[in-house]
């Protein structure tokens, strides 16, 4: 914190992978950042099962506790510094913090995955991996009929009348009624479900689980990735650029 000036707050390391990957498909300034050592705090507290090696675990690198408090002790600590937070919304409605030199914000919708997570890309990236596989057609009808039975039942809850009329809808209408269908649902379980079930279809090992999905993003089209992308990735920046403008006396450690 003292080296850097600022403190960025994400959920793990999988979101400074996306957040790198947005920022390098839409052309974003903050992708040619002199900062390649991000000052990064993980504050998921997520675990299989409860145990005295999760537990001290969780004890040991902080997690559980919350920006805010870690943010606190050290701004105690180191007077210039600048704190932001990118955290998912988990399905709720959250409300944007300011708090002295710390800001904290959620995505609108569930979470970073969300904003690239889609049938089409998901299809695009798995016929790329089999493009070679001409003797099977690249499995091209295996494929699309694993993303049709993980949507119908994930995302249409196997409703298979909903499904039917957003398939027959046009592309840009089809477009909204999946977001309107799955701000709040946690698209990273949809995307590995996609895959491992992909994988039992035709044998073989999952083509990318949870901790890589950032490489989908090179396979979403630029016009898709909401606005909201950028203003995020401006903060960023902000935060990049009000850290460099603090006098570094001001951030020795009192």
């Amino acid at each position: 914190a003292r080296e850097r000036g600022y403190v960025l707050y994400v959920e793990g390391g999988t979101d400074i992978d996306m957040l790198r990957a947005l920022a390098e498909r839409i052309g974003h300034p903050v992708a040619n950042s002199r900062d390649e050592r991000i000052n990064s705090f993980y504050v998921q507290n997520n675990y299989p099962g409860l145990s005295t090696e999760s537990e001290l675990e969780r004890v040991e690198r902080g997690f559980g506790i919350t920006p805010r408090e870690h943010f606190r002790g050290l701004r105690n600590l180191i007077s210039g510094l600048r704190g932001l937070a990118i955290l998912d919304n988990d399905g709720r409605s959250r409300t944007e913090i300011t708090d002295d030199a710390l800001r904290i914000v959620y995505w609108k919708r569930y979470e970073a995955e969300n904003y690239f997570v889609t049938p089409e890309v998901l299809g695009r990236y798995a016929r790329s991996r089999y493009a070679d596989m001409d003797l099977f057609g690249g499995f091209e009808k295996e494929i699309q009929e694993v993303l049709d039975a993980v949507v119908l039942d994930k995302v249409f809850d196997a409703v298979r009348a909903d499904f039917d009329a957003w398939k027959s809808l046009p592309a840009d209408s089809a477009r909204v009624l999946w977001e309107a269908k799955t701000e709040r649902r946690k698209l990273s379980d949809f995307a590995e479900t996609f895959f491992r079930q992909l994988a039992d279809r035709l044998g073989g090992q999952m083509l990318l689980r949870k901790g890589e999905l950032h490489q989908l993003v090179a396979f979403a089209e630029k016009k898709s990735i909401p606005t909201e992308v950028s203003e995020k990735l401006d903060m960023l920046t902000q935060l990049f650029r009000s850290a460099e403008e603090v006098p570094e006396d001001s951030i020795s450690e009192r």
